[in-house]
């Protein structure tokens, strides 16, 4: 097998492990129920506007009425920024009404949908439909 030839077959199978990759990053539906939202009062305490991906830590008040805490995800800052963030949107021990996928088998994490501030305005954070 001549050099030319190897290196189109190693080019074509490269192709293959593209969308792997990819998912392992971007494939969200192995780490949160996406067919489900939860939305609960809570109060912030933590955000972290940095990349990949924007992180806010939550306290609220479970279905069960226990308190707990969750890691949500959102997007890139470059992301968040076109819908209306900054890194002042948030900041610790505000209140808002926050809207997730939850993590999958109960896990304390969560893909951000959306959040609504105490004053009234929404922040989009999940893909817009």
């Amino acid at each position: 097998m001549n050099l030319r030839i190897f290196g189109m077959l190693a080019l074509a199978a490269s192709a293959f492990l593209i969308p792997a990759s990819a998912l392992a990053h971007h494939g969200r539906a192995l780490i949160y129920e996406a067919k489900k939202e939860t939305t609960v009062k809570a109060s912030v305490t933590e955000f972290v506007w940095s990349n990949p991906h924007v992180q806010i830590g939550i306290e609220a008040v479970d279905d069960k009425g226990a308190r707990r805490q969750w890691l949500l995800e959102a997007s890139s800052t470059g992301i968040l920024a076109e819908r209306g963030w900054s890194r002042r949107s948030l900041k610790v021990g505000d209140t808002v009404t926050i809207t997730f996928h939850p993590g999958l088998r109960g896990a304390p994490t969560g893909d951000l949908i959306k959040v609504v501030l105490a004053d009234g305005r929404v922040l989009e954070a999940g893909i817009l439909r």
